[in-house]
């Protein structure tokens, strides 16, 4: 079966998004777009402020990533499958959480000029995990910036992207609970999420342990 030819990735902070597009993009050898975080100069001062950085961090992350997306949409994205590890709409939930209401509403003016030219997926896959797994994960891949991530913060993170997604209707949406998956060692793993992406008939499939639930 055809795959969708630009399927992007999404979830909270260490849940394993990158490490899966990059397993996916060698097993299906489609191109890559990854989120570029470590060119935002603001980001470490963020986690140690957030208060005090959290619009300059957001503002960046936004135009950087609306910079990505325009040069995507400037290729011919449907001369070859494409992976992405970020939504466009990831930088307006971040900033839901970090920004003040004066401050949001000021980021949303651009926001919402922005995100019409954005490209839009045919396949997002949502993965989901507990903060405890987030947290191990973080740990183990021993990101600096990243120590200072409270596990109260993850958890209004990971309650944000249940909230978005519990409603999303924009484009076919696959479900997989990452904890029960080992996707950067364990073949079976990818091959199980494999069939799923291609399982995929309707809006709304959910991929939990073994067991696909289109």
């Amino acid at each position: 079966m055809e795959l969708p030819h630009y399927i992007v990735v999404e979830g909270p902070i260490g849940v394993g998004k990158t490490t899966l597009v990059e397993r996916l993009s060698d097993r299906l050898q489609t191109r890559k777009v990854l989120e570029i975080f470590e060119e935002n100069p603001f980001l470490p001062r963020f986690y140690e402020d957030r208060a005090r950085y959290a619009f300059q961090t957001e503002m960046f992350f936004l135009l950087s990533r609306y910079r990505q997306q325009v040069e995507l949409a400037q290729q011919d994205l449907f001369a070859r499958y494409t992976l992405s590890d970020y939504l466009f709409v990831k930088t307006r939930l971040f900033a839901t959480l970090t920004l003040s209401d004066d401050e949001l509403a000021l980021y949303d003016r651009v926001y919402v000029l922005l995100e019409a030219q954005v490209p839009r997926p045919d396949l997002v896959i949502y993965l989901h995990t507990s903060v405890d797994v987030l947290l191990e994960r973080i740990e183990r891949r021993g990101r600096a910036m990243e120590r200072a991530i409270e596990p109260g913060y993850l958890q209004s993170l990971c309650e944000v992207y249940a909230s978005y997604f519990r409603d999303y209707d924009e484009t076919p949406l696959l479900t997989v609970d990452a904890g029960a998956f080992n996707f950067a060692e364990d073949e079976a793993a990818l091959d199980a999420l494999v069939e799923a992406i291609r399982g995929m008939r309707g809006r709304r499939g959910h991929l939990v342990g073994s067991a696909f639930h289109p």
